[in-house]
């Protein structure tokens, strides 16, 4: 139930910025539920397999996260339900403010907040957090899982001067997991099959590419020579195929005025955008 008002046996919450997800007043677990209107480019339902995978997909990646040194929290599915329907569904997820110390005046924000928040201005912070963002999100993708980690999935921890220290991500509702990958790192391989599961390269960038790089990161540079100029203060980036693909590669992006004129076509639309990146120097390792 939204606003102070009762009803029943509800709740007092309030919509985060992904709207159909509530935070109680009272703090704790968030709730994620179906609304079946078109928000973007397709209804946001919950799908039965969703809910079906939800307890092996957060307990894999709660072993993923243990590989990244502590620059990247993933929130815990709590629980997940279904009626056996897509329209009435709900996970309970643990909230992203469990991974800030607020004692120590930490505090996290989604990245799609960033234009609110005046640090974020800087061109030194943008490099700042585009290095940390960048390194972390390509690690996981080289180790065999690509994000979907655009401003509302994605969050960053900010230390009491506004600093970026760390990550945090939460939905794990359309990740791409690659077996292959997995292996390949002596990670453990979840008991999952389904849309989740791909070794198709091309589909792996692209989740984790369209999400964070025009998503995100774009979004926070504000123009293509400043998201330029923030990757190319991003030292320390991963020496991988995935990292090069970045730097010369068309950046895709999700068409999503096409999605919304085909209701009838399953799943993401895509196309390619110039790569700003593509005629700048490699950032240095």
């Amino acid at each position: 139930v939204l606003g102070k008002e009762r009803v029943g046996a509800g709740f007092a919450a309030h919509p985060l910025m992904a709207l159909r997800t509530l935070a109680p007043e009272a703090g704790g677990p968030h709730v994620k539920t179906a609304l079946s209107t078109r928000l973007t480019s397709s209804v946001r339902d919950i799908s039965g397999y969703s809910i079906e995978t939800a307890a092996a997909v957060s307990a894999f990646a709660q072993t993923l996260s243990e590989r990244l040194d502590g620059r990247l929290h993933i929130t815990r599915t709590l629980g997940a339900a279904t009626a056996h329907s897509p329209d009435l569904a709900a996970v309970l997820r643990e909230p992203p403010e469990a991974y800030a110390d607020a004692a120590a005046g930490e505090r996290v924000l989604p990245v799609a907040a960033l234009a609110a928040f005046p640090p974020a201005r800087s061109a030194a912070w943008r490099a700042e957090f585009a290095r940390l963002a960048l390194s972390v999100c390509l690690r996981v993708l080289d180790l065999g899982v690509a994000l979907e980690a655009h401003g509302q999935n994605l969050l960053v921890v900010l230390s009491p001067t506004g600093t970026p220290v760390r990550l945090v991500y939460r939905d794990l509702a359309d990740i791409r997991i690659s077996p292959a990958r997995l292996r390949r790192h002596g990670l453990p391989v979840p008991p999952l099959s389904g849309r989740l599961v791909t070794d198709d390269v091309a589909v792996l960038r692209r989740k984790l590419f369209g999400s964070l790089l025009t998503g995100a990161l774009g979004a926070t540079a504000g123009s293509a020579g400043a998201f330029a100029e923030a990757f190319a203060e991003a030292a320390g980036l991963p020496a991988t195929a995935d990292t090069g693909a970045l730097l010369t590669g068309p950046l895709p992006t999700k068409a999503l005025t096409l999605m919304r004129l085909s209701p009838g076509v399953p799943g993401d639309q895509w196309a390619q955008l110039p790569n700003p990146l593509a005629a700048r120097p490699a950032a240095p390792r």
